[in-house]
């Protein structure tokens, strides 16, 4: 393999799911309970490989608004019919995710300085693209190799991250934003994506 996809669903002891996607389509993952536990793990599988890039299913910049509701919250509501008990704000989220999140991010930028980021969001996009996480695995080459729900939400933030910096989801939701959210691209855990596949848009928009 030349490199990995990462996925990253933060959580807290023992849920705190890993995966590696590598160039063939294989996938390891990976349940820890912890933001240093996960970079270790991940440095060991890698060896001396670069990571080509890292999907976080965590809210990866904040909104000062009432409600801490962003503008990408919004859109995945409204065009592409998902729930909003599963798509919540920041303020509403427990914090293993929202602490995981920044803090894997800020640990792997000091691993891998070049390493590219995108915020993903599993569930929703299952939910969106009206699928199983097994189904979605394999519309995209992959085949399923997970043992808990954290693990295979790390899968799917691993094949998000691909598809998005490879070009082929064109959607990046970090550029609709609402003037009290914080700019991913230049904020201190800058720069951050936030990839969505243009097929799980209701109106294609």
């Amino acid at each position: 393999m030349s490199g990995f996809w990462i996925g990253a669903d933060p959580g807290g002891k023992d849920k705190f799911g890993l995966a590696l996607l590598g160039d063939a389509g294989e996938v390891s993952c990976w349940t820890v309970s912890s933001v240093q536990q996960a970079v270790e793990t991940l440095k060991n599988a890698m060896r001396q490989s670069e990571p080509l890039g890292l999907g976080i299913d965590a809210p990866m910049w904040w909104s000062a608004r009432k409600g801490g509701g962003r503008k990408a919250d919004d859109f995945l509501r409204q065009k592409c019919s998902v729930p909003s008990g599963t798509v919540q704000s920041a303020n509403s989220l427990r914090g293993a995710a929202l602490v995981g999140g920044a803090l894997l991010a800020s640990a792997m930028r000091q691993e891998y300085p070049n390493i590219p980021i995108t915020e993903t969001h599993p569930k929703a996009l299952l939910i969106a693209m009206k699928c199983g996480g097994r189904e979605f695995l394999r519309k995209y080459g992959i085949s399923p190799n997970w043992n808990n729900e954290h693990e295979r939400d790390a899968a799917i933030g691993a094949v998000s991250a691909r598809e998005g910096f490879e070009g082929r989801w064109t959607i990046d939701l970090s550029k609709r934003r609402y003037e009290s959210e914080q700019d991913p691209q230049i904020y201190w855990l800058a720069p951050v994506a936030y990839f969505w596949p243009e097929r799980a848009v209701a109106d294609g928009r």
